[in-house]
Parts: C-alpha cells; sequence; structure tokens
C-alpha cells in the first residue's frame, strides 16, 4: 500500500515539471518569473522533488536560492539545495531532518538538522555551528530548542537556549563555528533592571550585535549585545518620546547600525501605545496611537506583525486605523514623515479589486516595500480562486503587481501564497522577490523580477 501512495506521489511530482522563466504582464509592468525548483523535477542526487517540500527558500544579493526538499526515489530523504537558476547544487542529503536554510552573500548555508543542532556549509564541506549538548559559555551545557536562530550576512548565529548544571537555565548565544559567546545568560542580573526570568528569540545584525526581548523580574525590556556588557534599548518605566512612560514590548527588529525598532504599551498618558525606534542614548517614536496617519483616520494603537528597520532609518509597519475611510494599513516612516504604501479598502493595482488584509511584508534599503494581501471578495471579480498576490513598491502611487492566484506560470494555475509565519518562503532582494506557491497539488519556489514599464 505504501509502495502504491509513493507511486501516485511520483506521478503527480512528474506532472508538474515547469519551464525555466516566463514573462507575464502585471498592471503596466512585466515580470518575469523563474521557477527555481518544482515538484516533479529531477534533484541534482537522483529521484524527483515531492510535493511537500520547500516549507523554506531564502534568497541572496547575488540571486543564488536555497531551499529544504523532500526528495523520492528511489528512497525518501531530506535535503538542502542551492540555485542560481541555472544549476542546481546539493549541500546536504540524508535520512535526518534537514531544513531552514539561509545563504550569505557570499553563498554559505547555514541550516538546522533534525529541527535542533545547527550547521553550515561553504558547498564543500559542513560544519556543525551548535550541538545540543554542547558546553555554554560561563558554565553547564546547552538544551538547543529549535527555530529560535537569528543568522546574519557572515554566517554567524545568535539562538536562545536551555542551560543544564549551572546556576542558569536559559540563555542567549552567538556562535560562528570557531567561538561561541554569551549575549545573556538569566544568572546574570540586567543591566539597572533587575534579573532576566524569560529570554526570547534574538535578531542580530552583520557586525555581530545581538537584540532581544525579556522578561525582567520588575518589568520588560529589549536589550542589545555583543558577548560583553548590554546595552538596554527599552524597558519598563523608562520615558518615552512624548513623555510617556514605556510598559510593555513586542519583539525587536535590529538594523546595520544598531538602531532597534519595537512596538510599547505606553502607561501614565492618554496614548497607551506607539512604535519606536532607539539605539540606547536616543529614541523617536515612528507612529504612536491617536496620531493621524497620512491619508486619513489616526492609528489605533494595533501594530500587526514584526516590523521591518532598514539601514536608512525607515521603518515598514502594518497598523490599524480609526476614524477614516479605511480600517488598517502598510506604512513607512522614519520619524519625522510616514509613507502609505496600501490601504485597506483601495485598490489594488494590477487587478479592479480593493485590499482586504495585509499578510508578510518585507522593506529594502531603498524603500521598496514587498508584500502579501489579500482582496476582498466579490469586489472587482475577486473570489477565493484569485484573492491573494504579492505587490512591490515604494508607495502607494508606484505600486506594482508581481503575482496573483489565478495567474498561469509554467502552464500552471497558481492556487495558493505562502501564509504568513508558515515558513521561510517569502524573502526579496535588490532586484525581485522569491516566493513559494501552490499549484493544485503542486509546489514551486519562484523568483519573480518587475522589468518595467511596457
Amino acid at each position: 500500500m505504501k509502495v502504491f501512495l509513493y507511486l501516485i506521489v511520483l506521478a503527480v511530482a512528474v506532472s508538474m515539471s515547469m519551464p525555466f522563466a516566463q514573462i507575464s504582464s502585471a498592471a503596466n509592468a512585466k515580470v518575469r518569473h523563474t521557477v527555481i525548483a518544482a515538484t516533479g523535477d529531477a534533484a541534482p542526487t537522483g529521484g524527483n522533488y515531492l510535493s511537500f517540500s520547500f516549507a523554506n527558500a531564502r534568497l541572496n544579493a547575488s540571486h543564488q536560492v536555497t531551499f529544504d526538499a523532500v526528495v523520492g526515489g528511489p528512497s525518501f530523504a531530506t535535503g538542502i539545495f542551492v540555485s542560481d537558476g541555472n544549476t542546481t547544487s546539493t549541500i546536504d542529503l540524508g535520512p535526518d531532518s534537514l531544513t531552514n536554510p539561509f545563504i550569505t552573500p557570499n553563498g554559505e548555508v547555514v541550516f538546522d538538522v533534525n529541527g535542533i543542532d545547527i550547521s553550515s556549509s561553504d558547498g564543500k564541506s559542513i560544519v556543525p555551528l551548535m550541538r545540543d549538548g554542547d558546553a555554554a559559555p560561563g558554565g553547564g551545557t546547552l538544551t538547543l530548542t529549535g527555530g529560535t536562530r537569528a543568522t546574519n550576512n557572515h554566517g554567524a548565529i545568535a539562538y536562545t537556549a536551555f542551560v543544564n548544571g549551572s546556576t542558569a537555565t536559559q540563555g542567549i548565544f552567538r556562535s560562528d563555528g570557531k567561538l561561541t559567546v554569551a549575549i545573556a545568560r538569566d544568572d546574570i542580573s540586567a543591566p539597572a533592571c533587575g534579573s532576566f526570568t524569560l529570554l526570547s528569540t534574538p535578531v542580530m545584525n552583520d557586525s555581530g550585535q545581538v537584540a532581544f526581548f525579556s522578561e525582567l523580574s520588575d518589568g520588560f525590556g529589549i536589550f542589545r549585545g555583543e558577548g560583553g556588557d548590554l546595552t538596554p534599548v527599552f524597558v519598563t518605566n523608562q520615558i518615552a518620546p512624548g513623555g510617556a512612560t514605556f510598559g510593555d514590548f513586542g519583539e525587536p527588529s535590529i538594523n546595520n547600525h544598531g538602531q532597534i525598532v519595537a512596538s510599547a504599551s505606553l502607561i501614565n498618558s492618554t496614548i497607551h501605545s506607539g512604535l519606536f525606534v532607539g539605539d540606547g542614548t536616543n529614541a523617536v517614536a515612528i507612529a504612536l496611537q491617536q496620531q493621524p496617519a497620512p491619508k486619513g483616520g489616526n492609528y489605533n494603537g494595533n501594530f500587526f506583525g514584526h516590523t521591518k528597520l532598514s539601514d536608512r532609518g525607515e521603518v515598514a509597519f502594518n497598523a490599524g486605523l480609526t476614524g477614516g475611510t479605511s480600517t488598517s494599513g502598510i506604512f513607512r516612516g522614519n520619524g519625522e514623515t510616514t509613507t502609505t504604501i496600501a490601504l485597506r479598502g483601495s485598490n489594488a493595482p494590477g487587478t479592479t479589486g480593493t485590499f482586504s488584509t495585509f499578510r508578510d511584508y518585507l522593506l529594502l534599503n531603498d524603500g521598496r516595500i514587498a508584500f502579501i494581501a489579500t482582496l476582498t471578495p466579490g469586489v472587482g471579480g475577486v473570489n477565493t480562486s484569485n484573492n491573494i498576490g504579492i505587490w512591490i513598491g515604494t508607495s502607494d502611487e508606484d505600486l506594482q503587481l508581481v503575482a496573483r492566484t489565478g495567474d498561469v506560470i509554467g502552464g500552471r494555475v497558481l492556487t495558493r501564497l505562502p501564509d504568513f509565519g508558515l515558513g521561510n518562503q517569502f524573502d526579496m532582494n535588490e532586484n525581485g522577490v522569491l516566493w513559494v506557491g501552490t499549484f493544485g497539488v503542486a509546489k514551486a519556489v519562484v523568483y519573480s523580477r518587475v522589468l518595467g514599464d511596457e
């Protein structure tokens, strides 16, 4: 019975073979779709990619794509692969679960093994970066939790782990495969803020600075460190820009200048929440509850999802609105000016429909934002077969449609785009957008580049 089911899966996989590239029209722009890998394609190790492959795909500045996949025939295996659109190579393949790859600008790939251990490869050899049971800097041994690492463009990782056999029970550590340092441990006091009680998932920049949120014995805080003294960037009872007092915080993002953005609740004020950027010395408010939005209404204090921060200090954020014609939107701001990217209820360029909800979004240093959105059913011919798309632009005046469910790509109809938080299936570089799409019973990793006006 298992052999019979496997043959069915493989037959469907083979029937999904897609051509290399295709140019389609979206709004007034041409978009080149390059299929990097698809269900049924031959894997470089032999066999074919199966339909439950491509849980994660990432992109670097050199247009190299790394992805994880399940390969069938002659036996099942999981693998990490790299492709430049012409040639695909194998990073690792085996019976272990190999997932969550990240690729640096020089082509080094960092990935998880069995959801716990972390390794890297330059395409020639595989080097363990951190393994369960390794010695913890400061004493004890590490129990890795899986899924809690950050990776920078130099291939270093930062991660949260439990600590055994020590006065600490948990910590945040950074490793480059040669040296592991402790960023924070719960047996070391937080600077001027009591003690750490719960350390959250870290973020890291290319300089190796690590930022993280933590519950504290007397409040909450966001800190930045490199392995020495920690800098408190935002902490409970700190005075916020405008005179209110910080309460609690959302998860941070960090840029390559060490600036950190996070949402925060506010106390001792009629304004109850906001979005702030700080570096440990100075802080600026990007958006505040009750503050007017650029094109009508006010921010209602709900800042959805994980905000993005560029090296120019600009923040991309998804905010709820009240008192206007729209109830939510995506914006980009720096504390002085704010630009509207898209509003719920406004026309979605490249379609006759209107935006309904916004999902994942990405930000480049040049101000371009790519995002996934759903369209309002029943408006402009929108239904469940064509109601999800990807757009890119610097404002609502130059948005361009990249891809939409219902499009025919590689001879197959796109039926689904990535869900927010479903692995890493949405990425971006200076020239295009990488995404994982579903085509009926099959999936594909696609790189889409907007070529310009017709």
